[in-house]
């Protein structure tokens, strides 16, 4: 017993020693503004859904409250410890949703070494790192994916239903997080009820109507949660209605791309099939004599990654070419680059010395990166990118071909050789930049990932603007009616600057356009549509213009409520709240 204590307890710090061993970025600085859009949820959700239901639901731009998976804990996490108190605590809580299923589940496969591989390769996980580091809903599907994914090929025949209805429960909270692991949880279901069918038939129609049960209470759960936390109960009918309004033409026009020029470009995308193709070439000819949970995760990930690509190119789902939608592959894929290392590394986990040099190895390429590399600043090409990824190709069939050299010491530091070049490959491929190119036909533009930051990266910058943007709300004040809109003002020069902030009131779309100090007809014309009580300035530069805007809007009944300056380190956001006479009641 003591034992078990232990080990739980030595799995729960593995969040904790990764953060201040390899320095992991906490927060990137924002890219877009859609993040903070769930972050006006968790700070205060009900002030956002009175002030703007009625003029934002008929275009379902209500939506990112319906995401409870991801804004039920958060909003618990914010009102026990503030925004960035909040914000780190349920990351913690997201890692370990990830980290311990996935480290019981390749315990159970090849004992305690290959557990730890498996945590410190979702630990290691640049892509991982930088979904947790927002709000955009992905941060909490993708650990959701992992755990459920880990769950569901848990090795057991007494528990099996328990595990299954625990994987149920975080595939659930996925789909409700982000509509768009409804993809991948449809699939880790389908893989494991064919699994059941074929291997396992016994009380297959009672499991599954327990899953079912599962899913229904878990939805129920998260209804009443919604609506004592949040303010709404009701987060079914606007899922499935924004599903409706993003699927027509005009909308798929504007966030997916009719052409796949993009694709050479977003090169750490490779990093899926290099893994899907090492599982087929170590495990592939023997797959109707494999284990189930081998089985498993090399099906879901292979039929996961196979879905995204049909949705992306033939289809108009932007499941790959964007990555806050395709971090979601990466739940399959990093349980089964833990299962290709724990397999291939046999030689190493059978003797007792030997196979922590596994979980060390993987631990010790992220040092090396962090300390050494620095390819925060380096650039890579294609043909360079292109190199790393044959490269890794062919390690993996040195790594098979070491298994078999006669002397077992030979052996066994030839496949730890060639498994620290197989996963500085993947790491290498992960992290190089996207390389620059101009506008390109057919391409929706997006942010290039940063993931180059997310092991030894910096995020006090970041975590001020997160601690400034969160207290918006609170300096703007509580709704003191229904339909007591804000509208903001901000200068164009620094929309880089301000991404985070302006999309807690829904950022472009609730904005005064045109230039900043002087109302134009297209200020007057925002003006006159959104009918707001309330105009919000902000700038991080100067107040200069400040009282050029209030002159501007005082056709409207224009009167300076308050002013202030919110700061946070080096960032700071000099903010007027104007109350416009001919829209207030």
């Amino acid at each position: 017993m003591e034992r078990l204590v232990a080990e739980a307890l030595a799995v729960a710090a593995i969040p904790v020693i990764a953060y201040f061993l390899l320095r992991l970025r906490l927060m990137p600085f924002p890219d877009i503004n859609d993040p903070a859009m769930h972050t006006t949820y968790i700070v205060d959700p009900r002030d956002f859904f009175e002030r703007y239901t009625d003029l934002l639901t008929p275009t379902a731009r209500m939506r990112e409250g319906a995401r409870v998976g991801l804004l039920v804990p958060g909003r618990i996490s914010y009102l026990l410890f503030g925004p960035v108190g909040g914000f780190i605590a349920f990351r913690y809580v997201l890692a370990l949703i990830a980290v311990a299923p996935a480290y019981l589940l390749m315990r159970r496969l090849s004992g305690m070494a290959a557990g730890m591989t498996a945590a410190a390769v979702v630990m290691t996980c640049p892509v991982i790192l930088t979904a947790w580091g927002t709000d955009f809903p992905d941060s909490a599907s993708v650990s959701y994916l992992i755990g459920a994914l880990a769950f569901l090929a848990m090795p057991s025949q007494s528990h099996r239903i328990r595990w299954a209805a625990a994987g149920v429960v975080l595939l659930t909270l996925a789909v409700w997080a982000f509509a768009s692991s409804l993809v991948f949880a449809g699939i880790f279901g389908a893989v494991y009820l064919g699994l059941r069918w074929r291997r396992e038939r016994e009380h297959l129609r009672r499991d599954v109507a327990i899953a079912a049960g599962v899913s229904v209470a878990t939805t129920a759960l998260l209804v009443l949660a919604s609506g004592v936390l949040l303010g709404q109960f009701d987060f079914i009918l606007p899922t499935i209605y924004s599903l409706y309004y993003l699927a027509h033409p005009s909308q798929e026009a504007l966030w997916h791309s009719i052409s796949w020029a993009w694709a050479p470009y977003d090169t750490y995308l490779l990093v899926l099939p290099v893994v899907a193709l090492g599982w087929l070439a170590t495990e592939g000819r023997r797959i109707r004599s494999l284990p189930t949970p081998h089985l498993m995760l090399g099906l879901a990930l292979v039929m996961a990654l196979t879905a995204a690509a049909l949705l992306q190119f033939i289809g108009k789902v932007q499941l790959l070419e964007e990555h806050y939608f395709s971090s979601l592959s990466w739940a399959g894929a990093m349980l089964v680059l833990s299962l290709l290392l724990t397999v291939a590394g046999k030689p190493l986990l059978d003797h007792p010395l030997w196979r922590w040099s596994l979980p060390l190895m993987v631990l010790a390429m992220a040092l090396v990166y962090e300390w050494l590399v620095g390819l925060q600043t380096a650039g890579w090409s294609l043909p360079g990118v292109g190199f790393i990824a044959a490269a890794a190709a062919l390690v993996i069939v040195l790594a098979a071909v070491a298994q078999r050299l006669p002397a077992m010491r030979i052996r066994r530091a030839s496949v730890l050789a060639l498994l620290a070049g197989f996963d500085a490959c993947l790491l290498l491929i992960t992290v190089a930049p996207v390389s620059p190119h101009g506008p390109i036909a057919g391409v929706v533009p997006s942010p290039a990932p940063r993931f180059a930051g997310a092991l030894g990266g910096s995020d006090d910058g970041a975590v001020d603007v997160y601690r400034v943007t969160a207290e918006l709300p609170g300096f703007v004040g509580p709704a003191a009616y229904s339909g007591q809109r804000v509208l903001m003002w901000w200068p164009a020069g620094e929309q880089a600057e301000l991404l985070e902030p302006i999309g807690m009131f829904h950022a472009y779309f609730n904005s005064i356009s045109g230039t900043f100090g002087t109302l134009a007809p297209i200020g007057v014309f925002n003006v006159e549509q959104r009918r707001p009580a309330l105009v919000l300035l902000m700038s991080t530069g100067s107040e200069a213009e400040f009282p050029s805007c209030l002159a501007s809007l005082g056709q409207f009944g224009a009167q300076l409520l308050k002013t202030g300056t919110l700061t946070s380190g080096s960032y700071t956001l000099h903010v007027w709240l104007i109350r416009l006479g001919r829209y207030s009641r």
